[in-house]
């Protein structure tokens, strides 16, 4: 019987973390050099729940080919950070919002423009339902008849699963006007509240890798969001990230990063929104 849940978990040498973060940055390119107690936390974790109690053991565990797979992902979920909210960064909601008025309002003729966008790192799926919500009050507001297509990725398979589900409880509601929480939500008998069907078919939630990125499917996106994300890369790795999102952005797309998230990355497509509160970026229409 293992001791661990006995015992005080075992700090992790400077060698094992550099080698547990090599094997996290080789594999999905998020650096944990300035994280070190959200790798700890999650490694603890993981390691508690399959009786685990040497590093080393379950290093050599998770990074075999192909048997250390499954489990390999067990320990992303763990590591993964999940913590959100519907609508977390109001500025940036904002932003989006002008945004989209102005881009539906100048397709309204066109019935079969579609009106795409991505949540990338959506977690738990507040933020992509918050994005399917704002984009949906403005085709209401405007009284036009337009495609949605809200694209949510993440690494994590357990966030995508909850995301999916679309299931919160009162307290993540608390904070949306009564209108919001009354037109996209339902309760259910235990209390909680799911997403509106309606709302919820407009949105796929898909596995993805941002270490990956450059093979995604060439989907083009009137807006990318992506916010609490790239602050786990590298610089150089965190502009190869935006420059291959700026591929996946329509002329005349929207770009929306973490505020102060990214330092120094400029790109000739690309140029800054007028609004300082909200670091985001309109791709330059193409001219002749």
């Amino acid at each position: 019987m293992s001791t661990w849940s006995y015992k005080a978990a075992p700090e992790l040498s400077d060698e094992q973390y550099a080698r547990w973060q090599s094997l996290l940055e080789k594999r999905t390119g998020i650096c944990f050099m300035q994280h070190k107690s959200i790798l700890q936390k999650g490694l603890r974790q993981r390691m508690s729940e399959v009786g685990a109690e040497d590093y080393e053991q379950y290093f050599q565990q998770v990074s075999a080919i192909p048997d250390g797979v499954v489990e390999w992902a067990q320990l992303i979920d763990k590591i993964s950070v999940k913590e959100t909210s519907f609508f977390r960064d109001s500025y940036a909601c904002d932003v989006v919002r002008d945004f989209l008025l102005q881009r539906v309002a100048e397709n309204t003729e066109s019935e079969t423009y579609p009106l795409d966008i991505w949540s990338v790192g959506c977690s738990t799926g507040e933020e992509a339902y918050s994005l399917a919500m704002l984009a949906s009050e403005v085709i209401d507001y405007l009284a036009v008849k337009k495609f949605l297509g809200v694209m949510a990725t993440d690494i994590s398979q357990t966030a995508l699963m909850m995301a999916r589900r679309g299931v919160y409880s009162e307290r993540k509601l608390e904070n949306l006007p009564l209108a919001i929480k009354n037109k996209y939500f339902v309760e259910n008998k235990a209390g909680d509240f799911q997403i509106s069907p309606t709302l919820r078919q407009r949105i796929y939630f898909v596995p993805g890798n941002m270490l990956e990125i450059e093979q995604a499917p060439k989907l083009v996106m009137d807006v990318i969001f992506c916010q609490n994300v790239l602050v786990y890369f590298r610089r150089e790795r965190q502009w190869q990230v935006l420059n291959a999102l700026t591929e996946h952005l329509k002329p005349g797309g929207l770009l929306i990063i973490g505020p102060g998230e990214v330092i120094g990355w400029q790109h000739p497509q690309m140029q800054r929104s007028g609004d300082d509160k909200a670091q985001a970026y309109i791709k330059r229409e193409v001219t002749n």
